[in-house]
C-alpha cells in the first residue's frame, strides 16, 4: 500500500514538472489627482503609465508571458481622499504596487493609510516635498522627481549668481508651495541675500490684488 502510495506520489510530481505554470497576470494601481486643484495636469501623467505598461503588454507581457492589468483611483490632491482610494487598490482590487500619488501631501496619505501597511510599492512621479525624504516608509515609497530640498537650493544659488539680494516670495498654501519656499528662503538668505515678504496665497482665487500689495510694498 505504502508503495502504490509513494508512486502515485512521485508520478504527479513528474506531471507537475512536465505541465508549465500558467501565466500570472500583476494588477498594477495608478493613483492620480483626477479631481481637485492639478486636475488638469493628471490625465496626461495616467496616460504616460498606461502607456508604457500597454507595450510591455504588446511586447510579451512579463517574464513568465503574463500581463499587467491597471486600475486607477482618484487622490484628489488631498490626503483625505487619497487614504481611501489607496485603501481600495490595496485591499479590494490587491493591487502589486501603484503609481502616484501625484501632489506629496496625498502620496503621503496614501502611503500611510493603505500602501505602507499592506506592504505595497508607490512611486510617485512628482510628489516632491522634503517631507517625501524623512517618511518612515519601510522601504516602500519612491519618487522620480527631485525633492524641493534640491530645487529651492538651486533656485535661490541662481538668483544670487544673478546679483539679486532682495526678493519678495510668495506661494500656493499647500504642500508644495510651502515646502519650496522654505527651502527656497532658508537658502537665499545663507547665500546673504534678504526676504523682504514671504507670503502664501490660496489657489483659483479671482483677484490676487491684496497680495500683490503686500509684495510691492
Amino acid at each position: 500500500m505504502n508503495k502504490t502510495i509513494l508512486s502515485l506520489a512521485v508520478a504527479a510530481s513528474v506531471l507537475g514538472l512536465a505541465v508549465p505554470a500558467l501565466a500570472a497576470d500583476v494588477k498594477l494601481g495608478i493613483l492620480g489627482d483626477l479631481t481637485g486643484p492639478i486636475e488638469s495636469l493628471a490625465p496626461p501623467i495616467v496616460a504616460g503609465a498606461q502607456l508604457a505598461f500597454d507595450h510591455v503588454n504588446a511586447q510579451g507581457g512579463l517574464l513568465d508571458g503574463g500581463k499587467i492589468v491597471t486600475v486607477t483611483g482618484d487622490s484628489a490632491c488631498d490626503p483625505s481622499v487619497a487614504g481611501p482610494a489607496a485603501d481600495k487598490l490595496v485591499n479590494t482590487d490587491q493591487v502589486t504596487a501603484m503609481v502616484g500619488a501625484f501632489c506629496t501631501g496625498a502620496t503621503i496619505g496614501a502611503a500611510t493609510a493603505a500602501a505602507i501597511p499592506g506592504n505595497v510599492v508607490m512611486i510617485s512621479p512628482s510628489a516632491s516635498a522634503p517631507a517625501l525624504t524623512t517618511l518612515d516608509d519601510k522601504d516602500l515609497v519612491f519618487r522620480t522627481t527631485p525633492s524641493d530640498a534640491f530645487q529651492g537650493v538651486k533656485l535661490a544659488d541662481l538668483l544670487t549668481s544673478k546679483g539679486i539680494k532682495d526678493v519678495a516670495l510668495t506661494y500656493v498654501n499647500n504642500d508644495y508651495g510651502k515646502g519650496l519656499a522654505d527651502v527656497f528662503a532658508e537658502q537665499f538668505v545663507k547665500n546673504g541675500g534678504t526676504v523682504s515678504a514671504n507670503i502664501a496665497h490660496e489657489d483659483g482665487k479671482a483677484d490676487y490684488r491684496a497680495e500683490l500689495g503686500q509684495l510691492a510694498a
